[in-house]
């Protein structure tokens, strides 16, 4: 299955970009399905079609999605939050207060991520488009299965032994509920989940996260934050949409100084992204919703070429041997060398820039290996093992 991750900074067009990319996919014969994680749907809007938590049809190929974020935390949260609800109300808060605290911010993104995996599972669809929230809750959201995939398999285990042993005495003497079998199997079952998730998540040669821009400042800065975090994390962008760009036919003297702003920009877009295919969608005088409207936009983003087809698949994490030993290459845009930190401890690889951190895990092959030197060239982090 193909899966295509559209974000960008809230206001630039990812949700059009992405109902029109999975328009195009459908009329290109692929068996498409888009699914909106944002909190704020909009693809109703786009399609000028009601969707809902199933997926319906849209045009022949085409099916769409809004998920209900309750619901899915219902599936996979309700045990652990029911366990929580108790806890709070343990120490004295009131049930509304419990039911809000025992759901953690960013939950309902994470949790609509995971239709993901389902489809993933099923092979049901050839092409999952995922509308997804904007930057910053995206990042959050793509960070999570790294971090319950350690959570897994470092503390999950010596949590439930030691549960297991206190249990007894735990449950007369402390004055809240102690978890018991049930959460600690509900809480494996959605780390394995998002183990599963990550897997597809990390999976270049299917997986892809495009970036709709607008050429703007702080557009392109947020952007390039993004990017640099999709490296650090292993996910690949194959595509970088500058969405609203103004026609030459514009010739009013009123938008001359924009013109002149977005071709600077448009030049920096351009030199900050290389090699990284870059294309382009017009800005047009009016709201772009409606098949017939999205069409068009996917026409002029995308030509006659299928848009489900991998632009761009350099994996931003890659293990090379070299001159006897091994050389892990770690691409990290718009870093300067003095934001990265490096550590290691046992089989775990530390790597710090600017206020992201990765917990690397090391393959087997460089396990029997330390690290004799590192250096950062050209956005590359090259960590030799010898």
């Amino acid at each position: 299955m193909r899966t295509i991750l559209f974000t960008g900074k809230g206001g630039v067009g990812k949700t059009t970009l992405a109902a029109a990319t999975a328009l195009r996919c459908a009329r290109h014969g692929h068996k498409t399905i888009i699914i909106s994680t944002d909190a704020a749907h909009s693809l109703s809007d786009s399609f000028e079609q009601q969707l809902g938590n199933t997926p319906a049809p849209i045009v022949p190929n085409l099916f769409g999605q809004e998920i209900n974020a309750l619901e899915e935390i219902e599936n996979n949260w309700g045990e652990i939050k029911t366990y929580l609800n108790a806890l709070f109300s343990s120490q004295g808060l009131d049930s509304v207060e419990a039911e809000e605290l025992s759901v953690f911010p960013g939950m309902e993104e994470l949790f609509s991520l995971m239709e993901i995996r389902r489809y993933g599972k099923t092979g049901e669809y050839d092409v999952t488009i995922v509308d997804c929230a904007p930057t910053a809750d995206t990042l959050r959201l793509l960070s999570a299965p790294e971090v319950t995939s350690w959570y897994l398999k470092h503390i999950f285990p010596v949590q439930r032994t030691a549960a297991k042993a206190v249990r007894p005495v735990a449950n007369r003497i402390l004055p809240f509920p102690f978890p018991g079998d049930a959460v600690f199997a509900a809480l494996k079952k959605l780390t394995s989940r998002l183990a599963e998730m990550k897997e597809i998540l990390e999976d270049e040669k299917k997986t892809s996260i495009r970036l709709v821009v607008n050429a703007e400042k702080m557009v392109v800065n947020e952007a390039q934050r993004s990017y640099t975090f999709f490296s650090l994390f292993g996910y690949t962008v194959d595509l970088i949409i500058v969405n609203r760009v103004l026609p030459a036919a514009v010739e009013d003297p009123y938008f001359d100084r924009w013109k002149e702003i977005q071709e600077t920009y448009l030049r920096v877009i351009k030199d900050s992204f290389s090699p990284v295919p870059i294309v382009s969608a017009p800005l047009y005088s009016q709201e772009i919703v409606g098949v017939p409207l999205l069409e068009e936009i996917a026409l002029s983003v995308y030509g006659d070429r299928d848009p489900a087809q991998v632009y761009f698949a350099q994996r931003p994490i890659r293990i090379q041997k070299e001159d006897g030993g091994f050389v892990l290459l770690l691409h990290l845009p718009f870093v300067e060398k003095a934001e990265v930190d490096l550590s290691q401890k046992g089989e775990e690889l530390m790597v710090k820039v600017g206020p992201l951190r990765r917990t690397i895990l090391l393959p087997r092959v460089l396990l029997s290996r330390k690290i004799q030197g590192a250096r950062f060239d050209k956005e590359k982090l090259r960590i030799v093992f010898r």
